[in-house]
């Protein structure tokens, strides 16, 4: 989402002991009798800070709270944690039911099939996330601006932001997890104005936005879609993301391109309102016809580098270091490109690595904190894309869309 320097286990839980026989053990995946969720209170001796859901087949035991084999939270039956969001925030002392107990680090708002107490937010129900967003159905489609389609670990997302900047009604867009599995959306942008520094993104987000979990600058949930993001650049192995088919196709291609990009903050945004957000990395896949010239709306290749990405490579074009709100930014074109089909796999910790080798500035205590695969469309643009497989990964872990049943 590039802005312009002008624009803004299955729990089967055994009763070990008299102890816990009198605290009537479950022997369901239901989550006991009052769900991981809690009551609602954060820290508190029966509650950690949710919306009462219960975690579905691999929720946390239990008669009386949270707990369990994956994103249980601990605690006399809760977690403290002091936002109130259980999760990998604040373990407590003991925790009832549950195989493991371990304080939620795996949870993030109940965003994967039975997810427990998130890091951050509230349980939810089976496929539930954070934001109360059931799994998306394969063949789901939604047309409601910044709604999003739950995938699980990632997320489909109507991302809008710079045509309702605008007020600009008339733009139509339109994403859709297929009957197939494959994510797409559908496009079409009229004259809407802004001078080129308010397209609309539509895009798979796996991860958080890096503005803060209150920033105006927000035109995504403010909680994460995944587990495994934020991470600080220190504990950072690998990460990438994997394309098969990434097609865009266009009526009208007057000002677009299709990327992936990542962004890095001084601050964990889903616990600071301000996160300092530090620099926007974006790879152009494709691009229109003078979309490196500024004349025509654009900016001038003015940088050179190169960087091996995975199997592809990447040429540096433009480098700013007072971009948008004041973040530094960094576009990077395809060695072969521009590509209306693009296959392959983008290495997102190599292309870290070159820039932090490269440019100074960055610290290892900083924190990636998403991966997103869009077309950003700007004015008299109408067309779609479409993606049959996408993955990513983070030390080792891959995650592909999760769909409801």
């Amino acid at each position: 989402m590039t802005r312009k320097p002008h624009g803004t286990l299955t729990a089967v839980a055994s009763c070990l002991g008299a102890m816990l026989l009198a605290a009537g053990c479950s022997s369901s995946s239901g989550g006991g009798t009052t769900g991981s969720g809690g009551s609602s209170n954060t820290g508190g001796t029966t509650a950690s800070g949710g919306s009462t859901g219960f975690g579905g087949s691999s929720s946390s035991g239990g008669s009386n709270g949270s707990g369990g084999s994956s994103s249980g939270t601990g605690g006399v039956s809760a977690s403290g944690g002091s936002p109130g969001a259980g999760g990998g925030l604040g373990p407590g002392s003991g925790g009832h039911g549950g195989t493991t107990a371990t304080g939620g680090s795996t949870g993030s708002g109940g965003t994967n099939p039975g997810g427990g107490a998130g890091s951050n937010g509230a349980a939810g129900q089976a496929g539930t996330d954070q934001g109360g967003v059931a799994l998306a159905k394969p063949c789901a489609t939604l047309s409601t601006s910044r709604g999003y389609l739950n995938l699980g670990d990632m997320r489909l997302i109507n991302n809008r932001w710079g045509a309702d900047t605008l007020g600009c009604s008339g733009a139509m867009y339109t994403v859709t997890a297929g009957c197939d599995k494959s994510l797409s959306w559908m496009f079409s942008r009229p004259a809407c104005g802004g001078n080129r520094a308010d397209p609309d993104f539509p895009e798979v987000e796996f991860g958080v936005a890096p503005f803060g979990n209150t920033s105006n600058l927000l035109t995504t949930p403010a909680f994460s879609s995944t587990t495994l993001l934020p991470i600080q650049i220190k504990n950072l192995n690998s990460a990438s993301v994997s394309l098969t088919n990434y097609s865009t196709t266009f009526t009208n291609p007057s000002f677009w391109d299709s990327n992936f990009e990542f962004w890095i903050s001084k601050q964990d945004p889903r616990t600071n309102a301000n996160a300092q957000v530090y620099a926007e990395i974006i790879m152009f896949l494709g691009w229109n016809a003078n979309r490196n010239n500024s004349s025509s709306g654009g900016w001038t290749c003015d940088k050179s580098g190169t960087v091996t990405a995975g199997g592809a490579t990447f040429n540096l074009c433009h480098q700013s270091d007072s971009w948008s709100s004041g973040w530094r930014f960094f576009n990077f074109n395809l060695s072969n490109g521009p590509s209306s089909n693009f296959s392959g796999t983008g290495d997102v910790k190599a292309v870290l690595d070159w820039v932090m080798k490269n440019y100074s500035g960055f610290t290892t205590d900083m924190w990636l904190t998403r991966i997103e695969v869009g077309t950003e469309i700007d004015d008299n643009t109408a067309g779609s894309a479409s993606i049959k497989n996408i993955s990513f990964e983070v030390n080792g872990t891959v995650k592909s869309p999760t769909f409801g049943q």
